[in-house]
């Protein structure tokens, strides 16, 4: 397999990086019900599960996840999040792509644990400053509208502690989503000889 990105394959990373992001801001969006706030990366992680998956049995190549991670962070950094969000995705992404890598791109149940991981790590940069830059964080929230409500409510729903918790839901949520994403690549796509897994 030649390893070299071509310009179908950084189409195809194009696509499913707008594709990924517009599901995991989907699955953010619950977020804007404070309690359901810590299970956002479990939500979105299973929206883009099946995505990423397709993604995965469709391009096949080194730097991939790095180039998908990459804009996805640089997006999330234009929105508001704060720089160490590229950080947190690139080092995600470089831990994906040695994960997926291990079997040449071709094992697709690889690919599920190396996506688990990659945004599970990229999911922690978008909430690092709410753990710990909490106060400032807080104060950015009450700025931009926010309420007293929201913010008291996500101060007492969030402790330190649950970060563990948080991220590890994000991992099953990408996990579980992968899975059904690989059954939906092997009843659809691979049926129809669209794919090859």
């Amino acid at each position: 397999m030649q390893n070299k990105l071509n310009v179908k394959d950084l189409i195809n990373i194009g696509l499913f990086t707008i594709l990924m992001f517009l599901f995991i801001f989907i699955g953010g969006m619950i977020g804007f019900i404070p309690i359901l706030m810590p299970i956002v990366p479990f939500v979105a992680g299973f929206l883009t599960g099946p995505v990423d998956m397709l993604f995965a049995s469709k391009v096949k190549k080194r730097g991939m996840l790095v180039i998908n991670q990459f804009i996805i962070a640089l997006v999330f950094v234009a929105m508001g999040h704060g720089i160490w969000t590229i950080l947190f995705a690139l080092v995600g992404a470089l831990i994906g792509e040695i994960v997926i890598s291990r079997y040449n791109y071709s094992k697709i149940k690889n690919a599920r644990l190396a996506f688990s991981l990659m945004l599970m790590i990229s999911f922690f940069g978008n909430w690092v400053p709410l753990f710990f830059a909490r106060d400032q964080y807080i104060e950015q929230l009450l700025q931009t509208g926010y309420g007293e409500e929201y913010t008291q409510k996500l101060n007492s729903i969030l402790p330190f502690w649950s970060i563990i918790p948080i991220m590890l839901l994000g991992f099953l949520g990408v996990y579980l989503g992968s899975t059904l994403g690989i059954k939906l690549l092997k009843k659809h796509f691979v049926r129809a000889k669209l794919i090859e897994v």
